[in-house]
């Protein structure tokens, strides 16, 4: 399988992606608009906060699925038997977040998710009659719901 990264900046970008994903399941982009100093500076701050005591403080909320998951409930993954050692944190707009963190955590959020409708609307607009007439509602309105 051949996988080529997409340039979002290409004249032919969707039809680029959507066949890539059509033709292997993956879509790479590549020169898209989140900036990678924002990745690279929400995984260094995150690091620090995983690193502290504080993430007990923002223990998850069971009812909200948001907020710090510690490795004593992870899951197991299907069709194993041992739990993945992992700690991990749920963020969602409305829940809670660190608020040393919040605000560039959600400018991401939004980012991505504008991305995500971009790129929802790139599969849409680039897939046959006979898939794109079974899609039950606009495919950007699915990201719409949790921005």
């Amino acid at each position: 399988m051949k996988l080529e990264a997409i340039d979002y900046n290409a004249e032919n970008a969707q039809q680029l992606f959507v066949e890539s994903l059509r033709n292997t399941g993956f879509g790479v982009l590549k020169n898209h608009p989140i900036q990678q100093q924002i990745v690279r500076s929400i995984y260094d701050n995150w690091q620090q906060f995983f690193n502290s005591q504080d993430k007990v403080d923002f223990r998850f909320n069971a009812e909200t699925q948001d907020g710090f998951f510690p490795a004593e409930v992870s899951e197991t993954a299907k069709g194993n038997t041992k739990k993945d050692i992992k700690e991990y944190f749920h963020y969602y707009p409305w829940g809670q977040c660190p608020e040393q963190l919040k605000t560039e955590l959600q400018n991401y959020y939004q980012q991505a998710g504008n991305l995500a409708a971009e790129l929802l609307s790139w599969v849409e607009n680039n897939s046959p009659t006979e898939v794109s007439q079974l899609f039950t509602q606009p495919l950007p309105d699915i990201t719409a719901r949790s921005l």
